[in-house]
């Protein structure tokens, strides 16, 4: 029998039981482990005391000693960083927990000792909860919410036996205030938090309930079921939902994992692809919680499309071995996965299940509030120049056209010896401001009215207003030049009717060039989020989804384009469509030509003013005495 005399362990108090549950969440997936080496990032290096005291507790809570194989724990920066010296130092030692607060103090040989890195946050209210209930101690909200702006070495001083909380509290507030901390919106890019990002509305939203939710999870407060499993998240190139990953991680204080379909591939055959795929969950569940990220997610594919290529059985398998880690018969407690796209339509719907990828949320471009945020926030908050220049001519732009921008202007400030970044900067670095042509503003504007005097005639309540923009867009997206925005509920019971009326709106841009210039601009086609394609496919749903067409057959089609998918297929529903197409176009044409002083008024003053109220178009309208408008009207009103 071999004996090991042990001493007494301390008790805990509010500051160190707080600390040990931060650093048992950040260590825990290794406690069973044998042997290991942690380097664990702290917010600062004031309270290294406390952590290192939490982590020797942890892993050695016996005590014990008098033993031939040690724990290490220890602030990075006190070892002798190189060679010999780290040998010698790890000799006898199997399970270490590092400290550092910089990642200067991670020396080239001593990260080759490292098996694992991770970061813990700041402690908040609810951890200080959690350590008063533990120890019996009474405690308010407002009093952890005051603990958690504080030091934990700050706490520890102040804690004294017999002393209550509240007092503890009083004492701390006693004390001279310190230099003020900067505010999250001042913090660098590399350290950025989904709090200070503008421009995500409906994901930031979701983001920070989940930080919250994790939090929650890791004090033991709720059970993972509680906490969502994934999202899809869905914008055009340079939205920023790689950013927006990385921004929810350091939000939570969890670990975040990025891969890709091609970086799996890139292994090598199927097999490998799948077992490096296997590889990147079990990495993520061992760093739980954690957030992986799962880079351009329509790469995948769709196994409904295609299924008579060569390479459909190879895609099949790779989406089922994806939907096997996704939800894996075990669960995936602690890991929450983010896939982002610019296509969602071309992702197997397999993957859209609860316990997947439960919710798809769009990142729309940046309005002009937000762009100024992007700015602010990537120049350090220095630029105090013209933002409604910079809105103006920016209209359309990512936040990685934002971004750069940012970037370019410090680079000239510094050229020029200077790092406060001037307007003169910023306006030299952006692209020439390109203004449209009287006759392109014009023919623009004909466009949006004839959107908004047949969407005014046939839905008379929903017309918000019309808005066109007098310069060029940055790209070859014309579809973002002009905007006639509509406020109406999808209804709950939509009949044939609604959808005919749809596609008439969406053909009355085109009706109208064709009324008033004689031909049509490319505007109304060549995307995917063009008028005639939406409106193509609002005919092909008639036809084949709802059954208002000549017989009851339906089919929803398949891939990553199903209307046009059902299209291709079917000479009969082609003809159908195109018929139907013809119908609305006339009718649209019909409404236009009835309207024909409106549309030329609205039209040159939309020009001229580049938006127009729903009040305007409903005044001029009126004033036309357009028969269809006011016959339209009584029949919608009835």
């Amino acid at each position: 029998m071999t004996y090991f005399p042990t001493r007494a362990t301390p008790p805990h108090n509010l500051a160190t039981l707080v600390a040990t549950m931060l650093i048992r969440r950040a260590i825990r997936p290794f406690l069973s482990a044998s042997s290991f080496v942690i380097a664990i990032k702290l917010p600062n290096g004031v309270d290294v005391e406390l952590y290192e005291l939490a982590a020797r507790r942890l892993l050695n809570p016996d005590h014990i000693i008098d033993t031939d194989v040690k724990p290490l724990v220890d602030a990075a920066s006190e070892i002798t960083p190189v060679g010999w010296n780290l040998i010698s130092k790890f000799r006898h030692v199997n399970r270490a927990v590092l400290f550092y607060t910089d990642e200067d103090e991670i020396s080239a040989d001593l990260s080759l000792m490292i098996d694992y890195r991770t970061e813990i946050t700041p402690p908040d209210a609810g951890h200080f909860k959690a350590a008063a209930k533990k120890l019996g101690l009474p405690i308010t909200e407002s009093d952890a919410i005051y603990l958690a702006t504080k030091s934990l070495r700050d706490v520890r001083l102040a804690i004294r036996p017999g002393r209550p909380i509240d007092r503890l509290v009083r004492r701390l507030k006693a004390l001279p205030p310190a230099d003020v901390e900067p505010s999250p919106k001042m913090a660098a890019p590399g350290t950025l938090r989904l709090e200070c990002m503008d421009g995500y509305g409906q994901a930031k939203a979701w983001g920070l309930q989940l930080a919250s939710d994790i939090k929650r999870w890791m004090r033991g407060e709720i059970e993972w079921r509680d906490v969502d499993r994934g999202i899809l998240l869905s914008g055009p190139p340079g939205s920023g939902k790689t950013t927006y990953a990385r921004a929810l991680a350091n939000s939570c204080g969890i670990t975040l994992i990025a891969e890709s379909a091609a970086s799996w591939q890139a292994k090598g055959h199927l097999g490998d692809m799948l077992k490096a795929m296997r590889k990147t969950f079990a990495s993520a569940r061992a760093a739980q919680p954690a957030i992986l990220l799962l880079d351009e997610f329509d790469s995948f594919g769709h196994r409904g499309v295609a299924t008579d290529g060569q390479n459909h059985d190879y895609k099949v398998q790779v989406v089922n071995g994806l939907l096997e880690c996704l939800d894996p018969g075990d669960g995936r407690e602690g890991v929450v996965v983010i896939a982002t796209t610019n296509n969602p339509e071309a992702i197997d719907p397999a993957f859209l299940r609860p316990g997947r990828l439960e919710r798809i949320i769009d990142i729309p471009l940046p309005d002009g509030e937000a762009r100024k945020a992007i700015l602010e926030f990537h120049l350090r908050h220095e630029y105090v120049g013209d933002m409604e220049q910079f809105r103006l001519s920016t209209e359309g732009w990512s936040g990685a056209d934002v971004e750069k921008l940012a970037r370019d202007a410090r680079r000239l400030a510094r050229q020029d010896g200077r790092e406060e970044v001037t307007e003169d900067d910023v306006l030299a670095v952006m692209p020439p401001v390109v203004r449209l042509t009287d006759d392109e503003r014009f023919r623009l504007a004909v466009h949006e009215v004839g959107h908004a005097i047949v969407g005014y005639t046939l839905r008379p309540e929903s017309l918000v207003k019309v808005t066109i923009t007098e310069r060029r867009p940055p790209t070859a997206d014309r579809n973002h030049m002009g905007t006639t925005q509509f406020d109406e509920p999808v209804p709950l019971m939509a009949t044939a009717k609604h959808f005919q009326d749809i596609i008439a709106i969406f053909l009355a841009g085109m009706a109208a060039e064709r009324a008033m210039l004689g031909d049509h601009f490319t505007g109304s086609g060549g995307n995917a989020s063009a008028d005639l394609v939406i409106a193509t496919d609002f005919a092909t749903m008639i036809e084949r989804s709802f059954g208002f067409g000549d017989d009851l057959l339906t089919d929803m089609g398949s891939g990553g384009r199903p209307m046009e998918s059902l299209r291709l297929a079917d000479p009969t529903l082609q003809k159908a469509v195109r018929q139907r197409l013809d119908a609305e176009y006339k009718r649209a044409t019909g409404i236009l030509l009835d309207n024909r002083r409106a549309l030329e008024v609205l039209a040159s003053r939309l020009s001229e003013n580049l938006e127009l109220s729903a009040d305007e178009v409903r005044e001029v309208c009126s004033v036309s005495g357009s028969k269809t408008t006011r016959k339209n009207r009584r029949r919608l009103g009835s």
